[in-house]
């Protein structure tokens, strides 16, 4: 097969889907015209990667790389603030952390915490039938699992960008 049609036609069968992402995307984003990333150059690849990735419905892609860009940006914060005592801290440590110090809301620590839990499913080994598991979350929602996948992603992408419209704390 010409790797070019294949393209084509793989451009054509998704674009629908792929200009619905981005109109979300855009309608979902801080105003704004200049974004800062504390994070530096990988934290504002990370953040560029998941939004690709969640456009182009790559889910499982966003679910990751945003993680990635939140926990990222929050050891940048601490890091700024001096507190080197968190240089090495998990994602789970810096959420309460954040918390404590203000920079993270009652609703986004419920909202990152989990987050946070469905990546680990993703990221880390689950037996076949565990409750955190993609097979056990399908069959209990009655969806198919890409759905899911979807709906972590907007979640994900919408904790992503309430992290960019921080980023000048």
């Amino acid at each position: 097969m010409d790797p070019s049609k294949w393209l084509v036609d793989e451009d054509t069968a998704c674009f629908k889907g792929r200009l619905s992402r981005l109109r979300w995307l855009v309608e979902n984003s801080p105003d704004g015209e200049l974004w800062t990333f504390p994070g530096g150059l990988l934290a504002k690849n990370l953040f560029e990667e998941t939004r690709y990735s969640f456009i182009y419905g790559q889910f499982l892609a966003a679910n990751l790389l945003g993680l990635a860009y939140l926990e990222r940006t929050l050891s940048a914060l601490f890091y700024q603030a001096g507190r080197n005592d968190l240089e090495r801290a998990g994602l789970a440590k810096l959420i309460q952390e954040a918390h404590s110090e203000n920079l993270l809301t009652a609703a986004e620590v419920e909202d990152l915490d989990l987050i946070r839990k469905k990546r680990n499913s993703y990221a880390h080994f689950r037996k076949p039938g565990h409750e955190d598991g993609i097979e056990r979350r399908s069959i209990n929602a009655d969806e198919a699992p890409y759905e899911i996948f979807e709906q972590d992603a907007i979640g994900v992408v919408r904790s992503v960008l309430r992290m960019v419209d921080k980023g000048s704390l």
